[in-house]
């Protein structure tokens, strides 16, 4: 049996909660049951994004309530095969008051080894006498690339399955019946054409807008944690799972794109990625989907068994359709020695609250002879 597919026969896509849906084994040990993205649309490779956030919500299973994941590093060792099931086997490394570790081993084919291993950092909510971050106005900062299209970021183009010079311009002419939408979320690529041609590589940026597909248990009790008590629950991780979920979309082609090698390298795959989230449950909550199928978006394929949740006030507001965006702001530092370097920060687009950052070490070789 191999898992569920992450779209249907009607192109309808499936909303996060399914991509992650875990069933459990043991106390320890939890089984994927949805395929993980393949960006080639073959056999070949996963999305790592998937592994690094399902591992992050099979380790949230055994913290207890009222633990938020705040840190969490992955090193990937083995290519995905969508064909096949992820198993997480998850460790107790240590349980304090305010912070408790796991450490988390994947598996597919077990003769192979471990492909994929992380170790998470989960805290309680707590409060602060302060609250400094650098202030960024996004929308004024990238006015040049966002104008006319600033309040409603489903407006920009689809962020593709595999963001290479190649694939742009090459493959997907050739193949206009190419389809393999990512779901769980709904992706969108900044053109940065005007912003990025009059700067150096490493003064250049990518903007990738994202938002939540399907709707997410409550974060919180109760919900919305406006009052001064509230209590974070389990699955207040699945919200943040979403945004790891986000971090690692594409990210490695940014290096070459953003030095003009679009074409030259000959091998790229993550090695190490990183997220730091700087926030609490308030500001990473993930509000439903409107059941509103947008003209420029595939549909989500909705269970019509289930209620929107996470759609109060103050949490339901966004574009025209309500959906709440959040933004992942990327660039590279360095490239050299067969590797390259991916950074980020990941922002509440509405109230330019600064959520997370991210770092990543990914192998990509040039061609011999390559010059910048």
């Amino acid at each position: 049996m191999v898992p569920r597919p992450y779209f249907d026969a009607q192109g309808r896509v499936l909303p996060f909660d399914q991509v992650m849906q875990l069933e459990i084994i043991d106390d320890r040990t939890f089984r994927s049951t949805t395929k993980a993205y393949s960006p080639t649309g073959g056999e070949n490779g996963t999305y790592g994004g998937h592994v690094y956030a399902q591992a992050a919500w099979a380790a949230a299973q055994t913290v207890d309530e009222g633990y938020l994941i705040h840190d969490i590093t992955g090193w990937f060792t083995l290519g995905g095969r969508p064909t096949e099931y992820f198993v997480y086997t998850v460790h107790k490394i240590r349980d304090g008051y305010n912070y408790c570790t796991r450490t988390v081993t994947v598996t597919q084919a077990a003769e192979k080894g471990t492909m994929f291993t992380c170790t998470c950092s989960f805290k309680r909510d707590e409060g602060s006498p302060t609250d400094f971050q650098h202030r960024v106005d996004l929308k004024g900062h990238y006015r040049v690339v966002l104008e006319g299209k600033e309040d409603e970021p489903m407006e920009h183009p689809v962020a593709p399955s595999n963001d290479s010079v190649y694939f742009r311009e090459t493959y997907l002419p050739q193949h206009p019946e190419h389809f393999n939408p990512i779901a769980g979320l709904h992706l969108r690529k900044v053109d940065m054409k005007r912003y990025n041609d009059v700067r150096m590589p490493l003064d250049r940026r990518q903007l990738i807008f994202y938002t939540l597909r399907g709707s997410l248990p409550l974060p919180t009790a109760p919900y919305p944690p406006i009052s001064a008590t509230f209590s974070v629950t389990r699955e207040a991780n699945l919200h943040a799972c979403a945004h790891l979920y986000a971090s690692d979309r594409n990210s490695l082609f940014i290096i070459p794109n953003h030095l003009s090698l679009g074409r030259e390298f000959t091998r790229m795959a993550s090695l190490s990625h990183t997220v730091i989230f700087h926030v609490g449950i308030k500001d990473l909550v993930m509000p439903a989907e409107p059941r509103t199928n947008h003209p420029n978006a595939d549909p989500t394929l909705f269970d019509e068994g289930s209620l929107p949740l996470c759609n109060l006030e103050p949490y339901g507001r966004g574009d025209k359709d309500g959906r709440k965006w959040f933004v992942q702001e990327s660039w590279t530092t360095r490239a050299a020695g067969g590797r390259g370097l991916h950074m980020s920060r990941m922002w509440d687009y509405g109230s330019g609250t600064h959520i997370a950052t991210t770092i990543q070490d990914g192998l990509i070789r040039f061609k011999p002879g390559t010059k910048l």
